[in-house]
């Protein structure tokens, strides 16, 4: 049996990790990642939400971490430098690498990671060279090859050497279907929340939808999203009378102040486009 200990609010992890870990952990969240338990007893760690600006010397404290599982570095700035700070992740089994500054010499570093199962090297500078390379994760099942510089042959080669693997390559525009458009998404009102002078709950990651925000006050606010880590980013402000469409993940939270930064409610989204009245106060 397993026991959990917390380290970081809603972030549990395995019982008795050890003091370097717990500090790598900050060090990680402190550049933005987002660590949370995987089904298994693992760890997943994701940048692609509020850590886009992390650089290879801010990934250096996951070599602490133990039996992580995933790894999401997609559209972070990442290169060669910050992967071979991965490459004793024996359990790692997903990663993403896409839209980041990676090329061949990446690979050499995953070559080790045996239990690896799903890589995303989409709009990277990975060509056959490194492609070939592969050829000897035996556990691997999905690759993602969209927008590289490998070619058709560089991909046949792979896929004799790993029949299972599955690799996607992109979409080939001539070959699309038209399809009906789809009805227009659900509406609801969203229920003004008013301020106790707290930060709100912080957002959770869900399905993409859109928040519609309407200032009925004669003042002008500010809009701050409630991150994944519990801080405010300032999305925007909108005059009075104004509207203001933004795209969100349902269970969001987005806090209303006034340009003072005076906390004045919040609103917290579903998967429905939402209608944020913002009443008058």
């Amino acid at each position: 049996m397993k026991y959990f200990i917390l380290i970081a609010p809603l972030i549990l992890l395995p019982f008795g990790i050890h003091a370097e870990a717990t500090n790598a952990i900050k060090e990680l969240e402190k550049n933005g990642g987002i660590i949370s338990p995987t089904i298994d007893g693992g760890l997943r760690v994701e940048f692609q939400l509020s850590g886009r600006d992390l650089k290879d010397e801010g990934l250096e404290p996951i070599k602490l971490l133990e039996s992580v599982k995933v790894l999401n570095l997609r559209d972070t700035k990442i290169t060669n430098a910050g992967i071979i700070n991965i490459k004793g992740m024996k359990d790692l089994k997903r990663l993403h690498l896409e839209r980041t500054n990676v090329d061949d010499g990446c690979i050499d570093y995953l070559t080790g990671l045996q239990e690896l199962e799903y890589l995303n090297l989409y709009s990277t500078k990975v060509s056959d060279l490194g492609l070939s390379k592969l050829k000897d994760l035996k556990n691997l099942k999905k690759l993602y090859l969209w927008q590289t510089n490998v070619t058709n042959e560089g991909v046949k080669q792979l896929e004799t050497a790993l029949p299972d693997l599955k690799i996607v390559q992109g979409v080939d525009l001539d070959k699309i279907i038209p399809v009906k458009k789809p009805p227009p998404r659900p509406t609801e009102d969203l229920k003004w929340i008013p301020s106790t002078g707290e930060i709100p709950p912080r957002s959770i990651s869900g399905d993409n939808t859109t928040i519609i925000f309407h200032n009925q006050m004669k003042r002008k606010v500010k809009i701050y999203w409630v991150e994944y880590n519990g801080k405010l980013k300032l999305y925007g402000e909108i005059a009075p009378g104004g509207t203001r469409e933004q795209n969100t993940f349902s269970t969001a939270s987005w806090l209303v102040t006034d340009m003072e930064d005076t906390y004045l409610g919040y609103f917290r989204t579903s998967s429905k486009v939402g209608k944020a009245l913002i009443p008058k106060i």
